[in-house]
């Protein structure tokens, strides 16, 4: 792994981490200033992944999901919290540490997502969290919570120099009376404020999904709007903060558009590693519509089309794929195909109507496009 791993990564991996709706870098360690820059513009850790993302699966659903962050210099505990943290208190002992692995975490961690979160494939978290890699490339630290002896919850989370990120939590399904999920959030946020740091990061919310609403909980909440690249306060989120549902109306128009000129398309979707550009890229969106043609040699061409979110246009690529479409995941009428391998060969423009895509369509015959 360590070998796979080495090969991917440069000595000259990219830290600027530029605000984009869309974004996958690999990284080989951060350091305290690179991990709060890559949270204050947006990114989260996913592994070895620095990542950007407005729109996430989630069990077999597509969600809009914005990040979010506790904004500490004038935070005060509202009243319930300060009694949960009270009352846990009395029954609960817990510690912060440099994260390390063991049988009794790993236990507690697979009973968890396989029964709470519900996931049919469940890495070990090292392997989950960092791939191979130690603790310290991320400062990757643990709270660890204890009823006597007995391990009860735990959560894990990235430290910079002013901030921490919350990345993962579980807890023994038996205590679920406690809320261990906030109340590990909770001492997360008495763990910041005793160390003088500035910002809590939560991770992502995403829309609709009542599991993660504990997130809302601590007040002084700021999300970060990818437009405008700053943090407001989450009162102010609006419609348009919510991509998805601007995707996918305009991916609906330009669908029938496509089908009435006598065209077929899809909608199709890959995760592929991207560093945002000033110049436009296939891999710069996640979620594209597609006409796909089998070629002699076995390959696949592929005429993407994708949503600009900024300059508010339909982006069209010719790109290359060694594989066929896999498996569909399905939100209502969504239902995208899977592509891996994914590689651009030409960028055609940006267009501001179905209809001009159409033309454009219809402009090269010459390409092998199936009507439908």
């Amino acid at each position: 792994m360590q070998n796979a791993v080495s090969k991917l990564m440069t000595d000259d991996q990219p830290t600027d981490f530029k605000p984009a709706f869309y974004a996958r870098t690999l990284m080989q360690a951060l350091s305290l200033q690179q991990m709060d820059k890559l949270l204050a513009n947006g990114y989260y850790r996913n592994g070895l992944d620095a990542c950007a993302s407005s729109v996430r699966f989630m069990g077999r659903s597509w969600v809009s999901a914005v990040m979010l962050r506790v904004r500490l210099t004038d935070f005060v505990w509202k009243k319930r919290l300060r009694k949960l943290l009270r009352n846990n208190g009395e029954v609960f002992s817990f510690k912060f540490q440099p994260f390390s692995p063991t049988a009794e975490k790993e236990a507690i961690w697979q009973q968890f997502k396989s029964g709470v979160h519900g996931w049919q494939t469940i890495p070990t978290l090292e392997a989950h969290l960092l791939r191979g890699q130690p603790a310290s490339s991320f400062n990757t630290w643990e709270l660890l919570v204890y009823d006597g002896a007995k391990l009860a919850a735990f959560s894990i989370f990235d430290r910079g120099e002013e901030s921490i990120c919350s990345l993962e939590a579980a807890y023994d399904t038996a205590y679920r009376k406690y809320s261990p999920g906030l109340y590990t959030m909770l001492l997360e946020i008495e763990f910041c404020l005793e160390e003088g740091l500035a910002f809590y990061y939560p991770g992502f919310y995403p829309k609709g999904v009542p599991m993660f609403s504990y997130k809302l909980r601590p007040g002084y909440l700021e999300f970060f709007r990818v437009e405008t690249a700053e943090w407001l306060p989450f009162e102010q989120i609006a419609n348009s903060d919510w991509i998805l549902d601007e995707i996918l109306e305009k991916q609906t128009v330009l669908i029938q558009a496509i089908q009435d000129a006598g065209f077929s398309a899809s909608p199709g979707y890959n995760h592929c590693y991207y560093v945002p550009s000033e110049k436009p890229k296939l891999h710069g969106n996640s979620l594209h519509l597609l006409v796909s043609v089998e070629m002699d040699n076995g390959g696949y061409l592929l005429l993407f089309v994708s949503w600009n979110l900024l300059k508010k246009g339909y982006q069209v690529f010719e790109g290359r794929s060694i594989s066929p479409p896999l498996k569909q995941y399905t939100t209502g009428n969504f239902k995208p195909h899977h592509f891996f391998g994914v590689q651009q060969a030409n960028y055609f423009g940006i267009f501001k109507t179905p209809a001009e895509v159409v033309i454009f369509m219809q402009k090269i015959n010459e390409w092998v496009i199936s009507p439908a």
